[in-house]
């Protein structure tokens, strides 16, 4: 019996419903005891089947870290010292939960990972840590953790990337590739079924996007294009599923382009209540771009959501999604920024609804190739197996 440690900064994110797929299925595994071990002691989850500790060791107060950050510039070691105050602080409240002892640890985030690695490394548990986007992009502007970052590259057992392209960001950044494992983000089929086009096509032209409202999806961009669109298909409409901190921005685009009729903004909502508007859907449209703080995507698992709902996907060259969609076969990829390109394959899709429908079955079959949860369910215990065996 393998005893697992699952470690992440919080377990209440609609936004990551990958986490909790693969708990449940790692917690499926009879030779796998797991406990999950949240970040954020405020977390509440009440109908899992495994131990849940919330441990807080996420919890530093923003104002006490803005006090730390300000002592500490005064000697030009602001982030090195915040950084230090916030890893004690984390490894304190995880020694202070008296935990069991554990075979392995998995971590989500690179971010987490530098946090309670020295708890770790004390109390000789191997980890594996799972990368995103973040975590090894737009975070490593603080030089602290950059250097906290190339540490744990030698103290880790693996790193599981959800994309070839962070794979490769990671080996830049310093990473053994040995170390380095591509295991896709794990998408179930089960219990989707898409919508028969002939149905689809009774009703007008539909674009539809789910994500959260931030500068890295640039939700923006994409009303600018379907603007563009609206101006040549006067009958076509948009769905946003999500929130954020544009939303603001959002809002008010939607007035100055003269789209209150046409865009409907949903909100966030979970994957049973966006499941059914995905379906009702022509096209899944996404303007991921590099935000100016260098954030990106990871793999962008909302577009194989919508892929698995027989929908052609129109996003950016950025990151995984160029492994989420097969440019021409599942949809359409377009520079990023260029939001003009992106209106005119909307617009051609709409237009030859036949072509959107063989793409939407394309995308179906290659995300439930790509995207299998139960064999990145099986790579993943292997590597955790591996992992533990090698610490004895």
């Amino acid at each position: 019996m393998l005893k697992l440690a699952y470690l992440t900064h919080s377990n209440t994110s609609n936004s990551e419903t990958f986490i909790a797929d693969l708990i449940n299925g790692l917690n499926l595994n009879q030779d796998i005891e797991l406990t999950f071990i949240s970040g954020n002691s405020i977390s509440v989850k009440t109908d899992a089947s495994y131990p849940i500790i919330n441990a807080g060791f996420s919890d530093c107060k923003p104002s006490l870290k803005n006090r730390i950050y300000r002592i500490s510039q005064l000697r030009n070691k602001g982030e090195q010292n915040l950084l230090n105050f916030e890893k004690w602080l984390a490894q304190k409240q995880l020694r202070k939960c008296k935990l069991p002892s554990f075979d392995i640890a998995f971590i989500e985030y690179a971010t987490t990972a530098v946090l309670i690695a020295g708890y770790l490394e004390a109390n000789r548990i191997p980890f594996i840590v799972h990368v995103h986007g973040y975590d090894i992009t737009s975070a490593t502007n603080n030089v602290a953790y950059k250097k906290d970052l190339e540490k744990l590259f030698a103290k880790a057992k693996y790193f599981i990337a959800a994309s070839n392209y962070i794979k490769r960001r990671l080996i830049l950044l310093g990473c053994d590739e040995e170390k380095i494992k591509v295991i896709h983000l794990g998408v179930s089929g089960e219990n989707i079924y898409p919508q028969v086009w002939k149905e689809k096509t009774q009703k007008p032209p539909s674009i539809i996007f789910l994500g959260r409202l931030t500068e890295k999806k640039h939700p923006v961009a994409l009303l600018h294009a379907f603007k563009i669109v609206r101006n040549q298909i006067p009958d076509a409409t948009l769905s946003i599923i999500g929130d954020g901190y544009l939303k603001e921005i959002v809002l008010n685009t939607i007035v100055e382009l003269n789209l209150k009729e046409c865009v409907t903004i949903h909100g966030a909502l979970s994957r049973e209540e966006s499941f059914p508007l995905l379906n009702n859907h022509w096209i899944y449209a996404q303007h991921s771009v590099t935000a100016t703080s260098g954030d990106t995507e990871g793999f962008a698992i909302s577009m194989a959501e919508a892929a698995l709902h027989g929908l052609p996907v129109v996003s950016t060259i950025h990151n995984g999604i160029v492994e989420n969609v097969i440019e021409s076969k599942t949809g359409y990829l377009v520079p990023e920024y260029d939001y003009e390109a992106m209106a005119q394959k909307i617009i051609y899709l709409i237009q030859n609804p036949k072509i959107a429908e063989q793409m939407g079955k394309a995308g179906r079959e290659h995300i439930l190739k790509l995207c299998e949860p139960g064999k990145r369910v099986e790579k993943i215990k292997t590597l955790l197996f591996e992992a533990a065996k090698k610490q004895q």
